[in-house]
């Protein structure tokens, strides 16, 4: 599923990271790649931005580009 569509409080394990290389490059710096767990922490209004959590990192996202992100859900609170 894509990691725009995953309610707040889920937590999900990255299968693939968003096309654009910078970002890419970014999200690899913070230790986020495929295989990490993220929690859904905050959802912007519709169509804003994502706050997320991986370990102790904090991080927010475009929703335009979490929906490049496809998730695996690991547990829905």
């Amino acid at each position: 599923m894509p990691l725009n569509q995953v309610p707040t409080g889920a937590r999900v394990l990255i299968n693939c990271l968003p096309m654009h290389a910078g970002l890419q490059r970014r999200l690899h710096a913070m230790g986020v790649r495929p295989g990490a767990e993220l929690e859904v922490l905050r959802r912007g209004k519709p169509g804003g931005i994502l706050h997320l959590a991986s370990g102790m990192l904090e991080f927010m996202i475009r929703h335009e580009q979490a929906a490049e992100m496809d998730v695996d859900l690991v547990t829905l609170h």
